[in-house]
């Protein structure tokens, strides 16, 4: 039997503003996030920056040495044979960063050597751009990729740059890009790319083509954890020669192939506003200005011109900047106390704002009174000179048990989950108030939940459970408008991602100079492809229809009890039925969205409040369970469900485990028309 709920809305009541900023994402260099994410490039250390295979066994002996020692991982050798040929990661004589790929032919034995890479899906007739930079002793160099060949006839002695666009004749899931020289003496390959011709200024056209249903309010870059050891120099300018490094947070090998410039083009292209954190682990107030300078410096400013050079006359203005990241935690570079984060947040901010006083600028903060009561230390030295306050909170987090729990085990907690996050809300909300007059914004800026995400994908598959977890957290915001101002949800792509880009790499751990994964580059290879989570299509709905008001909204209905499960309490009386309500500027809509957290039971919900309606669309998110998710090989399995709400109806009729979106017009419009 159905349950019955009643929903109240009073749209005389404001509970506050609708923020744009509510329906945000990060993008963090992380797996595959950005690189084999939404930056197009096939190659992996395509800038040779890496280190070689030294054993065939676990450690050295006079007969281990690895028939690919001196090609740098995950490149292979073409022809290896010691007597003929030396690979040499030359360290001497390179184009970019400290390191080239040379190979020496010691004897012409009329065999091809070079170096190959494999592990790349390509297709029949599409286009790949391929470039080199390579230097060379007169030699014709053969570059192959899959099945189709180009030669280049003589390579000289100087660091040249080749080009060209390839199209295989066929479909290969094993496909390769090799380089090879014949004849005696040396090629020294700099750096080499491989990107799809029909690339967006380096980005994924399919991924950007899939963000046009949800584009996000805001995007937060270039982290996150990693930010904390990043410098915003070595990502701008020729992109071949921007060094690469191990990220000593995550353990990969870093191109720098996407900077500021290439980050805001892919804000310009999904139409989303930019945001920044700066360096505060490794990095310096001077930076920091800098930084704010290169993005809105005008002409005549040294930022300014240094981005003009860089291709980019018109300033980025980049208004949103976050100073630091989760300075609190000992996982991050930087970590510092709350008194002496809150002294160099001053500093920071004062540089920043001296080169652009039209910052808005975000402190790091934590949820409610954790860590060493951090929020209260930053505000009581800081507040005054902040715009919000970041907070980050991930529910469940059970991806440390050496037992987790099940999907099936998890489903009902992950939906409660939100309840949580709303009494962490409250909780922080209350101790701003007490610290900081007037009480200082909120950007929730990180939120998710973590169930089984590890490194180095953090791959998490997230289900309808996750998608109603999302609906009841922007909810919350909602709610809490006066206070909350900002909501990011981590990650854009891949990981923990909103979007999912394949194919996705497997891993295998380096251990050498700087250890760091190394992407496998053997097997078969899916081919390219995108399809969103469940989370994201309630995004899509949350963020292109709401109004710019929220509005009181009374749920009367049953609670159900959700077991702990990781970090998440049990508890006896959460809401079966959540709703939330915005009002259209005009006063003529009103956006209803609605969560089911029942596994099992349709709810029949009557709408009070609401007089005079005229039939209201509908959008329905759900699936046949709960656990519903979709994936590589079934990437639409759940979907949006569109509908119409009869205005004869006396109920609005929802499915068990369902997120739904209405639309419902008020009198007011069609009198307006009328007038």
């Amino acid at each position: 039997m159905p349950m019955r709920a009643t929903v109240t809305v009073d749209p005389k009541v404001v509970l506050g503003p609708v923020h744009d900023r509510l329906y945000g994402a990060n993008l963090e260099h992380v797996g595959q996030s950005v690189h084999g994410g939404t930056w197009s490039e096939l190659l992996k250390d395509r800038k040779f920056a890496g280190v070689d295979r030294m054993y065939l066994g676990l450690s050295e002996g006079l007969s281990h040495e690895h028939p690919a020692f001196g090609v740098v991982a995950p490149w292979e050798p073409v022809g290896p044979d010691r007597d003929a040929v030396l690979f040499v990661h030359d360290n001497t004589t390179f184009y970019t960063g400290s390191q080239s790929q040379r190979i020496t032919v010691l004897v012409d034995d009329g065999r091809p050597h070079g170096i190959r890479q494999g592990g790349i899906h390509l297709r029949a007739g599409d286009g790949y751009q391929v470039r080199l930079v390579v230097r060379g002793q007169g030699q014709a160099v053969q570059v192959s990729l899959g099945d189709v060949t180009w030669i280049i006839p003589r390579v000289e002695d100087r660091w040249d740059v080749f080009e060209r666009t390839m199209s295989p004749a066929r479909t290969d899931a094993r496909g390769a890009l090799s380089i090879t020289v014949t004849g005696s003496g040396s090629l020294w390959v700099g750096c080499a790319s491989l990107m799809p011709a029909d690339n967006l200024e380096g980005h994924r056209r399919e991924l950007v083509e899939a963000m046009e249903a949800w584009r996000p309010t805001s995007l937060r870059w270039p982290g996150g954890n990693f930010v904390s050891a990043y410098h915003w120099r070595s990502g701008t300018g020729d992109r071949d020669l921007r060094p690469s490094y191990v990220d000593p947070v995550w353990h990969l090998l870093e191109t720098n192939d996407v900077g500021t410039d290439e980050f805001i083009r892919l804000c310009r292209l999904i139409g989303t506003e930019p945001e920044l954190t700066v360096n505060m682990g490794s990095g310096t107030v001077e930076e920091a200005a800098a930084w704010v300078e290169y993005c809105n410096g005008v002409e005549g400013t040294p930022g300014g011109e240094l981005r003009a050079r860089n291709g980019h006359a018109e300033p980025f203005e980049v208004t949103t900047w976050y100073v630091g990241n989760e300075q609190f935690g000992n996982w991050q570079v930087g970590h510092v106390d709350a008194e002496t984060y809150a002294q160099r947040y001053l500093a920071f901010a004062r540089a920043m704002r001296e080169v652009d006083p039209r910052l808005r600028l975000i402190a790091v903060g934590a949820p409610a009174e954790l860590y060493g009561r951090w929020n209260e230390l930053v505000l009581r030295a800081a507040a005054a000179e902040m715009d919000e306050l970041s907070v980050h909170y991930y529910s469940i987090r059970t991806e440390k048990m050496e037992a987790p729990p099940t999907a099936a085990e998890l489903c009902l907690p992950k939906i409660a989950a939100a309840h949580e996050v709303e009494a962490m809300l409250d909780a922080t909300i209350d101790v701003v108030a007490r610290h900081a007059s007037p009480p200082v914004p909120i950007a929730f800026d990180e939120w998710n939940t973590y169930v089984g995400a590890k490194g180095p994908d953090f791959i998490e598959p997230y289900d309808v459970a996750d998608a109603l977890y999302a609906g009841s957290l922007i909810h919350a915001c909602l709610r809490r408008s006066r206070y909350v101002t900002a909501a990011a949800v981590f990650n854009l792509v891949n990981v923990m991602g909103s979007y999912m880009v394949g194919p996705l790499h497997a891993w295998e751990w380096h251990p050498s100079r700087g250890e760091y994964w190394v992407p496998r580059t053997d097997g078969d290879v899916s081919p390219p492809s995108v399809w969103k989570t469940p989370t994201t299509l309630v995004l899509e709905l949350l963020t292109g229809r709401r109004g710019d008001r929220v509005v009181e909204t009374r749920v009367d209905g049953p609670t159900f009890a959700s077991p702990a499960r990781g970090n998440l309490p049990a508890y006896d009386a959460v809401p079966t039925i959540d709703a939330a309500t915005t009002l259209a500027p005009d006063g003529g809509t009103l956006y209803l969205s609605v969560v089911n957290r029942d596994l099992e039971t349709p709810a029949h919900v009557t709408v009070d409040g609401v007089d005079g309606r005229a039939d209201a669309r509908t959008w329905c998110v759900t699936g046949r369970s709960a656990l519903d998710r979709n994936s590589e090989e079934h990437p639409r399995a759940v979907t949006i469900e569109e509908g119409v709400w009869p205005a004869a109806a006396t109920t609005l009729d929802l499915p068990p485990h369902s997120f739904t979106m209405v639309e419902i017009p008020l009198p007011i419009a069609s009198e307006r028309r009328r007038e």
